[in-house]
């Protein structure tokens, strides 16, 4: 959290807080991006499918589950310290992306990849070329034990439990099944590549984010008496 936090803020007053100054011009640009239908170029997407793979990778189990657990742990201010992390972190991912769009390659199939490892690489040194290959191989070891899988097992699990269809002792069988339907979904969107990814996005985010936005409304509402002490 210090590296989380201590990061955003140096970002932030080195670019004179940036995602503040230009928060409406960035509004502007993905509002006006989204509305322009136009084709995306090769191995490209367009900037609606931009906009929708963003929040595909963001919006999700995590908010719900995460901001759930925070505040179950650390209590109602846990969502101001969020707030806080929000906005230094917008700092953060803006010199994040600028990097990797910057320093992106084209590869065999001529489509455009970037990330940390390759602005590691294009951006450094080459003595410090170690560091893309270990954020590379610790990206796949965390993908073995966090991620929207867990969540969305650990939601199922509880559903049914509440609700006496299955017993605590045979989630494991759930987890299994659920576990082999997801990985074959995600499996037949990612071997398509980015180009796959952006039409599957942009056909079902839409419909997520009016969901997320409906219910995280609907919550709100029915615990309208308490907002006031959340504040």
């Amino acid at each position: 959290m210090i590296c989380i936090i201590g990061v955003g803020l140096y970002l932030s007053i080195r670019t004179n807080f940036l995602q503040i100054r230009k928060f409406p011009y960035a509004m502007k640009v993905i509002v006006g991006g989204m509305m322009r239908k136009r084709e995306a170029s090769e191995g490209a997407l367009t900037p609606f499918q931009a906009v929708c793979t963003a929040l595909a990778a963001t919006v999700g189990t995590g908010n719900v589950a995460g901001v759930a657990g925070a505040i179950a742990i650390g209590g109602p201010g846990a969502v101001f310290w969020m707030w806080i992390s929000a906005i230094l972190g917008m700092c953060t991912k803006f010199s994040e992306v600028v990097l990797a769009v910057h320093f992106r390659e084209t590869n065999d199939k001529g489509e455009l990849v970037g990330g940390p490892m390759y602005y590691i690489k294009n951006g450094l040194k080459k003595h410090w070329h170690w560091l893309a290959y270990l954020f590379s191989a610790l990206g796949v070891l965390t993908v073995f034990g966090t991620g929207k899988v867990n969540t969305i097992t650990a939601a199922v699990d509880s559903a049914l439990i509440n609700y006496n269809i299955i017993s605590s002792n045979s989630t494991h069988i759930v987890n299994l099944i659920i576990g082999i339907i997801i990985m074959i979904l995600i499996a037949l969107i990612m071997i398509g590549g980015i180009k796959r990814i952006g039409k599957v996005t942009e056909k079902l985010i839409p419909f997520m984010a009016v969901l997320y936005i409906i219910l995280a409304i609907g919550v709100v509402a029915v615990n309208i008496t308490n907002v006031p002490a959340v504040f």
